[in-house]
């Protein structure tokens, strides 16, 4: 077993695109999302936003907005600023601003503002997926690295479960997955990836003890 936290791919492996997915609770459609990759000169930005479908949509309007910015320094990527919103709740409004050079984050998050030190390599919920992408490409197991959310920083460890197959649009698509666990906390994620895309996910699945199952399932998908 190989342990370890690579470094961001470089720019060479990745790929704009545009995606769609459905999202589903305890086997429920509750909303749809689209996450999109996109380049601005040095920078690499992950967008996704979430809506209500269905029955929820009467009972809610939570409009979620996320988006990570990856800032090139040499040969790799390291984030830049991650910020995120909700049109249904302005406590949910955060925003982290990250200083590689004095190796801290600003951070605001249910408005308060504070300073975090950053300890080392961090990833977050869309950077993960170019954490995935390298350790299949340096064929490493398992990574421990830290992870950011919701205003902290938590050790985290990523590992190599195996593979599966999934059906997406009538199709059968080979894939392989990976575990997510983190300290102090009850959720597990499962990231699955077509090995020849992985910076893509296919599915993404959120289990935690006495909550229903949470799956963000792929649609389509436009390459740029």
């Amino acid at each position: 077993m190989f342990l370890a936290a690579p470094g961001f791919a470089t720019d060479n492996s990745l790929t704009p695109y545009q995606a769609s997915y459905a999202l589903y609770r305890g086997g429920l459609k509750v909303a749809s999302s689209e996450l999109s990759l996109e380049q601005s000169g040095r920078y690499w930005r992950w967008r996704q936003t979430s809506k209500p479908s269905g029955i929820y949509a009467l009972f809610s309007n939570n409009n979620l907005y996320a988006e990570t910015t990856l800032l090139r320094i040499g040969d790799h990527y390291k984030i830049h600023n991650i910020l995120l919103s909700d049109e249904g709740d302005d406590d949910r409004y955060e925003n982290a601003r990250f200083n590689w050079s004095n190796q801290q984050i600003d951070i605001q998050y249910k408005n308060k503002r504070f300073i975090e030190t950053i300890p080392g390599k961090i990833y977050d919920s869309h950077s993960i997926h170019l954490l995935s992408a390298d350790m299949l490409k340096q064929k490493i197991q398992e990574s421990v690295f830290n992870f950011y959310s919701r205003g902290k920083l938590a050790k985290s460890h990523l590992k190599r479960t195996g593979k599966s197959t999934l059906e997406i649009n009538k199709k059968m698509i080979e894939v392989v997955v990976f575990e997510q666990t983190a300290e102090s906390s009850g959720s597990k994620m499962k990231y699955f990836y077509d090995p020849d895309k992985p910076l893509l996910p296919i599915k993404i699945e959120r289990t935690k003890p006495e909550k229903k199952t949470t799956i963000m399932l792929l649609r389509s998908v436009e390459w740029r």
